[in-house]
């Protein structure tokens, strides 16, 4: 082979088949996979997502503008090579298994080249390195870095970002560093360190040593005696095999030693500890320790007695097992009798089958008696109390508010229940004394249930022929098949029919909710809403073939649903004090507001004078609105809708392909009306936005919006507009909008769309588009990952590109240089567009002389503001934020901001700003201390700037302890910050 350089050019037939050619590049044209044979290679990748192997040879490697993979199967593979990253997510892949010593790497910034294996490497974001059988030590950078130790005793360190560190059979070292870290161990005693965010940490074999750091930890000894420490953070902590130490150390934290004796410590926080009493479970006799805080001991498969006693009192279980400093425990029980009393905390006791004694004691306690004649006795506090079947149960509900659920739906004979004074008695010979809340559900016999003095009921009445009747409070009753007669009394009870009998629903006086369905048979269903403002729902699908309703609105404002969409006849409804729905079987008094859903037929609907809703199904129907902002859809057919007065929103065909002729007339108000093709829409008075939907169309439209006639096409036309929404389907529609603000969609085809005056809002789809967004600070948006050569004009104004793309690919933009974008922004022209919005994947966005927005989004992404007084908001993870000449303001506000851990390359004291918004951290005034060494003051939300490393950390609470500290951002060559270097928005 000669050693003289080779430029790998495009050969046609690749370009045709799309196949995978060793040693041909096609640039620019999608995602590719090129390969360099053993000379030097001359290897481009383009715009796409590409995957690149040099092989022997000192290969040059430009991997283009996208998120690309770099790979060397050995080191030789990379002698000599020069690789350059460029614009995009880029990776390479080492792998040294066949290393034949210890290798030693440290990732470095891709803004800068680095020397690393013999190769001159720059614009690399991520390694992946497998490591061979040595001592290997690898460090990452500020990205996600995947490192394989293999053999050995190897060091790993994630450094920044969400790394993956795997350390392979030996002793390995396996440190997090910041971000949300993988960390697995392998076989051997392994030493592992999540470090700041939430980690993952699993240890495998071996006598392994956990730390999680801070953060919310998940973290696994599996097998061998683990010494395991939470740290900060609610963890969650599973030894595995093996006798394990574990310590939760600070916040809330879920701890289980599992097989084995196990010693395991809460620390601070309100920690829960769990521990089974099976047989077969094998956990051992363990030391359990709360420590401090309000902690909670889970015991399962507990046999006869347990009784709580002082959290400061040591207490021996059955098995051998220890427990000390448990606040409140949640005991499960067996299949035998069996007897727990808990103690003040709030209690979870759980008897299974069997004939249980449950005492909850202090606190707010659930008890679950389950099957057998149980006694339950909930004490002080609020407690909720389940009573199973199968048994003649006492219960004592006690101080407090107490609920009581009953569960009878096996039952077959008549049950009834009641309530007088402070106690409730079933006919089965269960008694409650001192509930307050009482669910109550039955099976198939005839019920009587009665609140009576109780302040709140649920009743589930099953299938018989049932009486319920509620109380003060607000009820909720049920009412299956049977002929059911329901009271719900004072109070604003809600009553749901789902039977078919002959049913009388009165809500009584409160604002009530009564559904009626009747899906079969022809009973005869009376409802009366009494007083306050109710709304009534009769659910009958076919009309006239199943049930009949005569309802009642009573005094107040009430509402009437009817829903009959699968009827075929002619419907006929104008509301009134007395109205009748025509072919419906639906008499109705005294409602001021009505919704009907119509069927099949040609229906005529008339509404009132408030806010009324009427959808006219298919069929070709006539819709008056009437007075009030109401809501009308005509759906199939050739529909005449009339809005009346008010801000009525009015849809020809309710978004659904339908070619009939509507015709629109929104009359008073400010109307909202949506048209198809075939339709006419008049907006009438007022200032009426028309929403033209060719969304399902395949031909495309020109024509430009006015307050005037417009003709769309041929047959489908609009007057008296002041603003439009257009939806384009896949041909090539050409659209100008008005003065006002205007939506433009073009969807699929080549289209061309002009926003005119105002703030308007521009879509990109798929095909070759043009968009203008003329004069206002206009948004363009690109959903879909598609490739197309589309141009964007801003205009005058501030205008915004936003891609809100599910995609594979990140964003890579460069306001000064079209010919840079690339991921999916690869083909556009960017022209007078000053703010860019990123996506979800790891983008890369940079700026021009202009004051830019750049927002990355959830990515770990790299804002380049450039000159200019920019505005640069990172959003979740770690962002590598570099402002550029002018006062710039980096954003921190949002939730995943709090702890995103950016990285910003150029703050300047005195003139830059990091803006945060204040009820996204807690703030009413801004508390910032700094120095070296710091420790929280006082339990408000504060900063903490370390003088020495430039990191900025928040705590939500200070010495409270319910939440960690979290990084907030590096600032590079920063060593003082102040109050006055911040901007509370």
């Amino acid at each position: 082979m000669s050693n003289t350089s080779k430029l790998i050019t495009p050969l046609q037939v690749t370009r045709a088949l799309g196949v995978e050619a060793a040693g041909y590049t096609i640039p620019g044209v999608g995602n590719q996979t090129l390969y360099g044979d053993a000379g030097k290679n001359v290897l481009s990748g383009g715009s796409g997502v590409d995957t690149i192997t040099g092989g022997l040879g000192a290969d040059t490697i430009s991997a283009g503008t996208g998120d690309d993979m770099i790979r060397a199967m050995s080191v030789a593979e990379l002698s000599g090579d020069r690789i350059d990253g460029g614009l995009g997510f880029d990776e390479l892949e080492v792998d040294l298994s066949a290393s034949t010593s210890a290798v030693s790497f440290v990732a470095f910034d891709p803004a800068l080249t680095g020397v690393r294996f013999g190769a001159t490497i720059a614009g690399v974001e991520s390694f992946r390195l497998n490591g061979g059988a040595y001592d290997d030590t690898f460090t990452g950078g500020r990205w996600n870095d995947w490192f394989v130790g293999g053999g050995g005793n190897d060091t790993l360190n994630g450094g920044i970002g969400k790394d993956w560190l795997e350390g392979g059979n030996g002793n390995d070292k396996l440190y997090g560093g910041n971000g949300n870290d993988s960390l697995l161990g392998g076989a051997g005693n392994d030493y592992m360190s999540g470090g700041y965010g939430v980690d993952w940490l699993s240890a495998d074999d071996g006598n392994d040593t956990l730390f999680g750091g801070a953060g919310g930890d998940y973290m696994y000894g599996h097998d061998g005696n683990d010494t395991i420490n939470g740290e900060s953070g609610g963890d969650t902590i599973e030894g595995g095999s093996g006798r394990d130490v574990i310590d939760g150390g600070d916040g809330d934290d879920y701890l289980r030693g599992g097989g084995d004796n196990d010693t395991v410590r809460g620390g601070e926080g309100n920690d829960r500890i769990a521990h089974s009493m099976e047989s077969w479970a094998g956990d051992g006799m363990d030391v359990l320790d709360g420590g401090a805080g309000t902690d909670t001991l889970s015991l399962s498969g507990v046999s006869g007695t347990f009784t709580a006693k002082t959290s400061t009192t040591k207490q021996t279980l059955s098995n051998g097992t220890t427990i000390i400093n448990f606040e409140a425990y949640d005991i499960s029980g067996s299949e035998g009798a069996d007897r727990f009393t808990g103690w003040s905390g709030n209690d979870t006791l759980s008897g299974m089958s069997g004939n249980d004694t449950l005492i909850g004691l202090g606190g707010n306690d659930h008890l679950n008696g389950g099957l057998g004649v149980d006694i339950l006795d909930g004490g002080d506090g609020d407690d909720l109390l389940i009573v199973g079947s199968g048994g003649k149960d006492t219960i004592k509900a006690g101080k407090g508010y107490d609920s009581v659920w009953v569960g009878r739906a096996d039952l077959t004979t008549n049950l009834t229940f009641s309530v007088s004074g402070a106690t409730g008695t079933l006919s089965d010979g269960t008694v409650i004394t001192d509930g307050e809340s009482f669910t109550i559900e039955t099976g198939s016999g005839n019920d009587v249930l009665s609140a009576g003095t109780a302040l709140h009921v649920d009743f589930d009445a099953g299938s018989g022929n049932n009486t319920m009747t509620g109380g003060k409070g607000n009820d909720q009753f049920y009412s299956t098949s049977g002929n059911d007669t329901v009271k719900g009394g004072d109070g604003n009870d809600r009553i749901i029919d789902s039977g078919g009998g002959t049913n009388k629903l009165d809500g009584g006086n409160g604002d009530d909710y009564i559904s009626a369905d009747t899906w079969t048979g022809t009973a005869a269903t009376a409802i009366v809403g009494g007083a306050g403002n109710d709304v009534v729902t009769i659910n009958n699908a076919s009309g006239s073939t199943a049930g009949r309703f005569v309802a009642d609105g009573g005094s107040g404002i009430d509402t009437l649903w009817i829903s009959r969409y699968d009827s075929t006849k002619n419907l006929s409804f104008t509301l009134s004090a007395n109205a009748t729905l025509v072919n419906g079987d639906v008499t109705a008094r005294n409602f001021e507001r009505v919704h009907i859903i119509a069927g099949q037929g040609n229906d005529t609907l008339t509404a009132g004078n408030l806010a009324d809703d009427l959808n006219g199904m298919a069929g070709n129907d006539t819709l008056k609105g009437l007075g009030g902002d109401d809501k009308l859809t005509g759906w199939y057919g050739a529909d005449t809708i009339l809005g009346g007065d008010g801000d009525d929103t009015i849809w020809g065909s309710g978004g659904i392909k339908d070619t009939h002729a509507d015709k629109l007339y929104g009359e008073g108000g400010d109307d909202l009306i949506t048209m198809n093709v075939s339709d006419y829409a008049s907006g009438g008075s007022g200032a009426d936005r028309v929403v033209v939907d060719f969304s399902e169309e395949t031909f495309g439209v020109s024509f430009v919006f006015s307050n005037s006639l417009v003709k769309v096409n041929a047959n489908t036309s609009f007057t008296g507009m002041e603003a439009i929404d257009f939806l384009g389907g896949s041909g090539n529609d050409t659209v100008t909008g008005g003065a006002d603000v205007d939506y433009l969609d073009g969807a699929a085809g080549n289209d061309t769309l002009r926003g005119g005056a105002a703030d308007d809002f521009l879509v990109d789809g798929r095909g070759n588009d043009k968009l203008y967004g003329d004069t206002g600070n206009d948004v363009f948006t690109r959903y879909l990952d598609e490739v197309g050569a589309d141009y964007f004009h801003g205009g005058s104004g501030a205008d915004t590109l936003n891609f809100n793309i599910v995609s594979d690919q990140s964003v890579i933009v460069d306001l000064e240089n079209n010919a840079r974008n690339g991921g999916v922004a690869s083909g556009l022209t960017l022209v007078s567009i000053e703010n860019v919005t990123g996506s979800y994947k790891d983008d890369t966005i940079l700026g021009s002389a202009a004051g830019n927005v750049l927002k990355g989004g959830l990515g770990d992404d790299r804002l380049d503001g450039r000159a200019g007084n920019d505005r640069l908001e990172g959003g979740g993870h770690g962002d590598l934020l570099t402002g550029g000449a002018g006062a710039d303001h980096f954003i921190y506000a949002s939730d995943e901001a709090v702890g995103s851990g950016d990285r910003i390359t150029d703050f300047t004291r005195g003139e830059d700003k990091l803006v945060i918004d204040d009820y996204v951290f807690g703030f009413t005034k801004l508390v910032l201390y700094s120095g070296n060494d710091l420790k929280a003051t006082g339990t408000a939300a504060q900063f903490f700037f370390e003088k020495d490393n430039g990191r900025l950390w928040y705590d939500a609470d200070g010495t409270a302890n319910e939440s960690d500290a979290v990084l907030v951002a590096t600032l590079d060559k920063v060593t003082s910050l102040s109050t006055s270097d911040f901007l509370l928005i």
